[in-house]
């Protein structure tokens, strides 16, 4: 026999026992051995035997001696043909060869295996404890009913004593006994698929014992069988539950009926009943899983699964549906890390969609860390895919970790020579270090990869404006002609209206730098003045086209400063002709 809670015996149960010892045999047609004869003679072939073992209780001897006296009791009132007591040298012999003690109290699997190999077919498992002055008693009946066992609860009941206490169980047992024919009608009727006449029968044994649980589950199976109404199938699972708070049978049912009634609030209860009953029951639990997650309520689930994994650790579908479950309920913190003892079972489930999500887990759990870590190993094991090495390269940039960013922004145009966006952190990077031409060699090197120009114009336009910005603080004409140069470089790989911008700036103030310039050289009688004078003035026309051509491309930027500047232009054409007519001969 498999002992449920553990009984202290060997190895050896009674399964074992079946094939090495018989029963013992007495009372003459079969019975079974018993030190008196119970009253009547033999039992009949169709005699229920009913079977009787210590209860179970606080003080071991108090369990022994009641069900003790109440095997006395029942054979007593009750002829071995109408209900036969299986003795309790039979009961003893039976245990002790299979290892047991004799005064063991046993399991309701361990007392059904027991009534198996000795006929028993009614089974009484209760407990007895003390309750100051009184005895407790709290009982029911077993019953096999295919592969399913039932349970009839009997009243609890206080005793004044153990005598006391076996007579008011075996009233109880008496007043069952009364419907136990209608069942065993309803059984037959429901093996023979007459389910009106099954139901009939059940009710019938309602009416002689109205608590009789046995032909309520009888009953309940007649009306699935006929497809009744849900509400029907309901009230009677409802009030076999009632009864039996541990009703397997009317917790599965009611959760088909309410969701054939499309309320899966209650079949959800009805569910997680059946589950509390039979927490070992993975194929249920499964399907708990499955219908809660599907029902937005995967907290509830999640503690299903912990109970199935402490079984099973190595389970991976329960390790990634725990995983999916602390995803959708938010839980992050707890989500990276059952992600990571999904992904260390199998090996194979660390799939692009496993580091998006885990990624994703970590961004909202504020853990950069976690970040960095998943995008590090999803870049190495998805080496064409950019994404990843341009999260951290992202992530790296904005704490100030510009090298770093470098390479990983490396990693991602190497895999996407043709995505801008690794490009644009290279271009970043090196222009906060202040590489120029680093910037400028990038530029190159991402229109060259097949960057449209657009992409990374904004970007290249940063190493111009860093020039820019330092020639209007200094004023001076050596700082404008590098802005001029810059704007020029940048302009030259990605044209773009700030570049244009710069462009007719830096050109306008270096001409007009120019200007002031010419003016001392023509005043001067020296040969090489005027020679110079002729060079600058050439210097300063090709300035001021340069300005004439950007400055409307550039214009986008700042209206105002192009005006002022288009205006003052055309009032250098004189000039510059009179120079270059005076001096360029």
């Amino acid at each position: 026999m498999k002992s449920t809670n553990r009984l202290a015996a060997p190895a050896a149960g009674f399964l074992a026992l079946s094939l090495v010892a018989a029963p013992l045999m007495a009372q003459g047609g079969g019975g079974l051995g018993q030190q008196q004869p119970q009253r009547g003679g033999p039992p009949n072939g169709d005699t229920p035997y009913i079977l009787i073992t210590t209860f179970h209780s606080d003080d071991r001897k108090l369990g022994v001696d009641l069900a003790e006296d109440l095997r006395k009791r029942v054979s007593q009132e009750h002829s071995a043909r109408e209900l036969f007591v299986i003795q309790k040298k039979a009961i003893d012999g039976t245990l002790e060869a299979s290892g047991y003690r004799p005064d063991s109290a046993l399991s309701s699997s361990d007392l059904m295996e027991l009534a198996k190999q000795l006929r028993g077919e009614i089974v009484i498992d209760g407990t007895v404890n003390k309750a100051g002055n009184a005895l407790k008693l709290d009982s029911r009946i077993l019953m096999k009913s295919g592969q399913a066992t039932l349970a009839q609860p009997l009243p609890v009941t206080e005793a004044k004593d153990i005598g006391d206490a076996s007579k008011q169980l075996e009233k109880a047992i008496s007043d069952a006994n009364k419907a136990m024919a209608s069942f065993k009608t309803c059984k037959n009727n429901m093996t023979a698929a007459k389910y009106p006449e099954a139901a009939t029968a059940a009710r019938a044994g309602l009416t002689a014992y109205p608590n009789s649980a046995f032909n309520r589950v009888c009953l309940l199976q007649s009306l699935v069988a006929q497809k009744a109404p849900p509400d029907q199938i309901i009230e009677v699972a409802n009030a076999i539950k009632l009864q039996d708070p541990h009703s397997a049978i009317a917790y599965a049912n009611l959760s088909d009926a309410y969701m054939a009634k499309g309320d899966t609030t209650h079949a959800m209860e009805a569910l997680l009943g059946l589950y509390r009953e039979d927490p070992t029951n993975k194929g249920l639990a499964t399907s708990i899983v499955g219908i809660l997650a599907n029902s937005g309520a995967p907290d509830q689930a999640i503690p299903i699964i912990d109970s199935l994994l402490v079984n099973d650790p190595a389970d991976s579908q329960m390790l990634k549906q725990k995983w999916l479950l602390l995803l959708r309920a938010n839980r992050f913190k707890d989500a990276i890390a059952a992600g990571e003892a999904y992904v260390k079972v199998d090996t194979a489930a660390a799939t692009l969609d496993y580091y998006q999500r885990q990624i994703g887990a970590a961004q909202r759990d504020s853990n950069a860390a976690a970040v960095a870590q998943f995008a590090t190993r999803a870049s190495a094991r998805f080496p064409t895919n950019p994404d990843f090495s341009l999260l951290l390269a992202q992530n790296q940039f904005k704490s100030g970790q510009l090298q770093q960013a470098i390479e990983s922004a490396r990693r991602a145009t190497q895999a996407a020579p043709k995505d801008a966006r690794g490009w644009q952190i290279l271009l970043a990077a090196f222009a906060q270090m202040k590489q120029s031409d680093s910037v400028v060699a990038t530029g190159k090197a991402a229109v060259a990869a097949g960057v449209s120009k657009d992409d990374i114009g904004t970007s290249l336009a940063t190493v111009a404006n860093e020039a820019f910005q330092k020639a209007q603080a200094s004023k001076t004409r050596e700082d404008y002609q590098a802005a001029l140069d810059a704007a020029q470089q940048v302009d030259a790989i990605a044209p773009s209206p700030q570049s244009a911008f710069f462009i007719g700036v830096a050109s306008f103030q270096v001409a007009s730098d120019m200007a002031t310039e010419l003016q001392k050289l023509a005043k001067s009688s020296k040969k090489a003045d005027q020679a110079q004078a002729c060079t600058e003035a050439k210097q300063m026309e090709d300035l001021i086209a340069l300005t004439q051509i950007n400055m409307p491309k550039g214009a986008s930027v700042s209206k105002e400063a192009a005006g002022q500047i288009m205006g003052a232009v055309g009032q250098y054409g004189d000039f510059i002709n009179g120079v270059k007519k005076a001096f360029c001969k």
